[in-house]
């Protein structure tokens, strides 16, 4: 019962407790683990709670087909072009967390722009948020945290750990959420569940 849908496997303490998330058939790794906590406010901060990237690429060695391995850079690009980079190595120790056109800002809210905090100041405050969710219930309005970022979020990063299964870059239709002329890529979506699961 504890291994739900996923392949039958013998029983080890290392795919139990706190290691079974090093187990593709259970989780993903640190990225499936965490990596929606993190890329959700990314993608809300870059306005991007409503749509998916278009492609994502990957810098790693070969994965194991058991056990999720280590990765250099996953990286997400949107339609716009916008990327979301994530370091895997931890060697962008003194990149900007965010880079446009007009500055950069880095850790700590140290920027390049001058006079940022005045024009920050001439921006209208973000509209505001429910964030009591007793609160949305009672009210029936839409809760920050939310069914439409929440898949968002959880599709970047799926659509990393099905590159990097696969060790290739991917192109996604964000219209249909399917990976483009990659029929591996697709059956990792939808998994086959073990019986007596199914949806």
């Amino acid at each position: 019962m504890w291994l739900g849908p996923a392949p039958y496997k013998p029983y080890s303490t290392h795919r139990v407790h706190t290691t079974f998330r090093g187990y593709w058939d259970y989780d993903g790794g640190g990225l499936g683990d965490m990596g929606q906590h993190y890329l959700d406010p990314v993608q809300y901060f870059l306005g991007k709670d409503g749509e998916s990237p278009v492609s994502v690429e990957v810098d790693a060695p070969q994965q194991h087909s058991d056990a999720v391995g280590t990765w250099r850079r996953i990286t997400y690009t949107y339609a716009d072009g916008c990327q979301i980079i994530l370091d895997g190595e931890g060697k962008d120790e003194g990149m900007a967390y965010i880079d446009g056109p007009k500055g950069k800002l880095y850790k700590g809210f140290v920027s390049d722009i001058p006079d940022m905090e005045r024009k920050l100041a001439q921006y209208p405050e973000p509209a505001p948020q429910i964030t009591d969710f007793l609160e949305s219930v009672r009210t029936r309005e839409k809760f920050a945290l939310n069914e439409i970022n929440g898949y968002r979020s959880c599709t970047l990063v799926n659509m990393g750990l099905i590159a990097l299964r696969l060790n290739r870059s991917l192109k996604f239709d964000s219209t249909k959420d399917e990976f483009i002329n990659d029929d591996a890529a697709n059956r990792l979506i939808y998994q086959p569940m073990r019986g007596p699961w199914s949806m």
